[in-house]
Parts: structure tokens; sequence; C-alpha cells
């Protein structure tokens, strides 16, 4: 992902020819993305599917976070492009994200490829764990009668992402962000500081907030930030609070 003028964005001539270079066989595509809470456009996954078709490709979409979409936004599922994209993808996704449901061992795989179903419907069926009844019935449940439930938290989590948008627009102006598209992350880039320590670790001695970010995201992540919006509006002003008292002095 690249920072542009308007949004974080996939640099897909660079995907091209990376795929070329490596020979690789699978591509795993996040959407919407996390860390960036970029959602992916019917035209930018368009290239995506012809760079799969072009390379012939296996495309596993990770959509977990596709309910987590804020307005304006449409999440489009990577299957639903064509029936080429369709035979050449294996989708997943849970309830665990849009529903606060981690940790109940429930997700879901709808498998494109029928040489795959095959492949894993000959595996033994408890080979990669079994999947939790309790997680079943909280699935079920959530897609059944959330819908009450999960516009109250889009109103929490729209509240949130704009109010971190804000802070870092006002407080931090030269990090580089930009308001999270989906999911309940915001990522950010800390570099135009100079800061002369990893951020994740000067945030937590000076501001006493634990974030993540760095290398764990990539060999290009050093110097960003991701943070979880998802909580109350006194924990996050203290998040806030946090994370400004740590990162302004460099701005001095």
């Amino acid at each position: 992902m690249r920072d542009s003028a308007a949004s974080w964005c996939m640099d897909l001539a660079a995907l091209d020819t990376a795929v070329a270079e490596s020979a690789c066989k699978a591509l795993v595509l996040v959407n919407p993305h996390n860390p960036t809470g970029r959602v992916h456009t019917r035209a930018e996954l368009a290239e995506i599917a012809a760079i799969a078709r072009r390379h012939d490709l296996l495309v596993i979409s990770d959509e977990i976070h596709a309910e987590l979409t804020y307005d304006s936004h449409r999440h489009i599922p990577f299957a639903s492009l064509s029936p080429d994209a369709a035979r050449r993808t294996v989708t997943l996704t849970s309830a665990t994200k849009a529903f606060n449901l981690a940790a109940i061992r429930c997700a879901l795989t709808h498998y494109g490829p029928d040489r795959l179903l095959a492949l894993r419907d000959a595996q033994p069926p408890d080979l990669y764990g079994a999947v939790s009844p309790l997680g079943v019935v909280a699935t079920e449940a959530a897609w059944r009668d959330g819908d009450a439930w999960q516009r109250d938290l889009f109103s929490v989590l729209d509240r949130n992402r704009r109010r971190v948008h804000q802070v870092l627009s006002t407080r931090l102006p030269q990090v580089r962000q930009h308001i999270p598209e989906a999911t309940y992350l915001a990522w950010f880039d800390t570099r135009p500081l100079g800061l002369t320590e990893p951020p994740v670790e000067r945030v937590l001695k000076e501001g006493n907030v634990l974030l993540d970010g760095g290398s764990p995201f990539g060999p290009d992540a050093d110097g960003f930030l991701r943070l979880n919006f998802a909580t109350s509006h006194d924990v996050l002003e203290d998040i806030l609070a946090g994370l400004v008292q740590a990162l302004r002095p460099e701005l001095t």
C-alpha cells in the first residue's frame, strides 16, 4: 500500500512486477485492508483480478472486515467480479470482527476452486481443529438478529474514527494519515517527525499508551503506528492524549 493524496492505495504496477519476479502461485488479498482501513474499489479489484488471471494465481481473499465498511464506501466480494475470479478465489470471513466475538473459533471459507474443496474434504475432519458449537450459535445469532446492535456500533466507530482523524490533523499535522474507510483501525506514518526511536516504544514510554506497528507489518512499515479505536469515548481520549504527549515534542 502507498500513500496517495487522498487515501492509502495499492501499488498495482508494483504488485504485478512482484508476482512476475517471484513466480508465486497464490495471492492473499485483504479487503477491506488491515491495517490501513482502505476499501478497494471495483476498478482496483478488477486490476487485481487481471493480474491473477495473467499469472494464474489462486486468490485467498480475507474479507473479515467487510461488515465494518462505512457509508459512502462499498465492499465488493472479490469472487463476485467475474466467473474467472470466482473459480480461482477462496474467500475467508467471520462474524468475529463486526460483532466482537473474538476467540469463539468459528469462521467461514467459501471455495471457488472445486479441486481445493475436494482436497479439504479428503482430510480428516478434525485435522485443522474443530469448530466450536458455541461459535456456530453465536455467529448465527449475530447475523440473524444483530442488525440493531451493529447500527449502534457503527455510530460509535464512526464518531471515533472522525475524532482520531481530527486530533491527528490538528495536533500532529506532520503525521501522514487518512480517515479509515472501514474497520476500527487507524494507520499513520510518523516518519516525518524524525523520531530517533521506534514510535511504538516512544509512545509507550512517553505517553503510557501501547499501540502496535513497525516491522511486524512488513519491511516498509518502520515508523508506522496502528491504533484500535473500538473503545469508549473516555478511553479513546486517554489514548489520544498520550499519543500527542509522546509525539508532540518532536514538532517544537
